[in-house]
């Protein structure tokens, strides 16, 4: 029987602090063109906004140290039926999904681009094949 390919659910940012912009950990998705973030944040006023990052020349060596830090380009996603650069986060509580499919990129992380206010914010991905 086959295997299907799939990344494991995991925080690629964790208790991130968004009084500044945050970069999350990058997750290689080698053989899965399907994967989302969701994220969750709480604070006082947290304005800003997140997007994907996708790279095919970044490159970790074999316990996950960085081999080649990559050229990181911005991917559109789908934000209330349009497409979009960047989706926009605020409220002193939230949360909001990012569903990313028919990628066929070698590296992927979110960022958060800080606006004003502070606050906690956490992105868990979840990746998978069809």
């Amino acid at each position: 029987m086959s295997e299907r390919p799939l990344i494991k659910q995991y925080g690629s940012i964790v208790n991130g602090n968004m009084s500044g912009n945050i970069v999350g950990l990058p997750s290689i998705i080698l053989r899965i063109p399907m994967f989302s973030y969701a994220f969750t944040w709480s604070g006082t006023s947290p304005v800003g906004t997140v997007s994907i990052q996708v790279s095919n020349d970044y490159a970790e060596n074999a316990v996950g140290g960085v081999l080649n830090a990559g050229i990181w380009n911005t991917i559109p996603v789908v934000y209330n039926g349009s497409s979009v650069t960047a989706v926009p986060l605020s409220g002193n509580t939230g949360n909001g999904f990012i569903d990313v499919d028919s990628l066929g990129g070698y590296a992927v992380r979110p960022i958060y681009t800080f606006t004003s206010g502070t606050g906690t914010l956490q992105a868990l991905l979840e990746a998978k094949v069809t």
